[in-house]
């Protein structure tokens, strides 16, 4: 078999229409501010999170169950319509309800396209695969940061938004092969729950990504506190280029063993830290950037490691966007609490994560044949 670029160039930038559902409304909020006065519109961004901490096991069911090309069509031309509708900006509890909506299209989207991404790649480069889908939020992000100064009003931006899933539709829809993650799971839906979250190998992945989201977002937040404003675009940069390189990594390195040393190493990377201060510590802060990075492209290199059906990939990234959804709701309210003390709070918070996520990943993968 022989590795279909062409489709998972698709499939990422069907990721990075995935990340904009987050940026349009995060890089539009001023304007949104003065459109909607008055209203929570901060809330109009995280609203997009409410399916994944919800419902992100079931849509990894529901990839196994339907297969993965019907799911992302179905999801991207959804996702198209909603924000078409933001674009007429109406009322503001019309236009909450169609964030939370598209919640359940950005949590089909997540889940599909890696698995489709694993699906059309050769063994070997099947890491690469899921290390370049680890990057698709940062690029994505930044791509959105780059095009939306170019459009007028946020109107104009989710129009344009929506347009973006239409391309991609017509542009994926004779590509994407049939039958990929079809199965049929049999049980109740909390009978499937139990079924994932009591196996070793589909929730060893979302494990590290779990602890990973928690620390990630916060010190995102945070650190350019202490560091410089000018730290802010130039970190998850940084970081993305370790989430590529682990995907490479994984090549020949077993990914929980990239995983182990990703966290290890940010535990260091933070002591190492404290014990400089002004320019010294935001070098080594710029690295340990590299290093965090690991911990996402190996947790998605992870999935086809331990699974080797696609269905079992589907419900293995469904874990993996429930606990990251979660980690990231309970990343910045922590760190808030831990920069009363300082940087050295910041510092501290990350290394206690960071071990306990190295501990878990070594436990859990412990239990899997084969992989201890």
């Amino acid at each position: 078999m022989q590795t279909n670029w062409k489709l998972i160039g698709l499939l990422f930038l069907a990721g990075l229409f995935a990340a904009a559902q987050f940026a349009k409304i995060a890089l539009t909020l001023f304007d949104l501010e003065g459109i909607y006065p008055g209203n929570p519109v901060p809330y109009a961004v995280s609203a997009l999170s409410v399916a994944g901490i919800l419902f992100g096991v079931t849509a990894g069911m529901i990839v196994a169950q339907f297969g993965a090309r019907r799911v992302l069509l179905t999801a991207l031309a959804v996702a198209s319509l909603l924000s078409l509708a933001q674009g007429s900006l109406p009322a503001f509890p019309a236009f909450m309800g169609l964030r939370l909506l598209e919640g359940f299209s950005h949590l089909a989207i997540v889940v599909a396209a890696p698995t489709l991404m694993a699906a059309v790649s050769a063994p070997r480069d099947v890491p690469v695969a899921m290390g370049l889908w680890g990057t698709f939020f940062g690029v994505g992000f930044a791509g959105a940061a780059a095009v939306i100064p170019l459009l007028q009003g946020p109107g104009q931006v989710y129009v344009a938004h929506a347009a973006f899933g239409a391309v991609l539709i017509a542009a994926l829809w004779p590509l994407l092969p049939r039958g990929v993650a079809r199965g049929v799971w049999q049980g109740n839906l909390w009978a499937r729950h139990m079924a994932i979250y009591s196996s070793p190998r589909l929730v060893a992945p979302a494990l590290g990504f779990l602890w990973h989201t928690i620390m990630f977002l916060g010190i995102l937040t945070f650190l350019p506190m202490f560091l410089g404003a000018w730290t802010g675009p130039v970190l998850p940069l940084l970081a993305l280029v370790g989430t590529f390189g682990a995907g490479w990594m994984a090549r020949s390195v077993a990914p929980r063993l990239i995983l182990v040393t990703g966290f290890v190493l940010t535990v260091f990377g933070f002591a190492l830290a404290m014990t400089f201060d002004g320019e010294a510590r935001v070098w080594v802060v710029l690295v340990l950037l590299v290093v965090i990075g690991l911990v996402p492209g190996a947790s998605f290199a992870n999935v086809p490691a331990l699974n080797a059906e696609p269905a079992d990939q589907a419900r293995a990234n469904g874990a993996i966007a429930q606990l990251g959804n979660i980690g990231t709701a309970a990343s910045v309210p922590l760190f808030a609490i831990a920069i009363g003390y300082g940087f050295n709070g910041l510092a501290v918070a990350g290394m206690v994560i960071s071990t306990i996520g190295a501990g878990l990943v070594l436990i859990i993968h412990r239990k899997i044949p084969n992989s201890a």
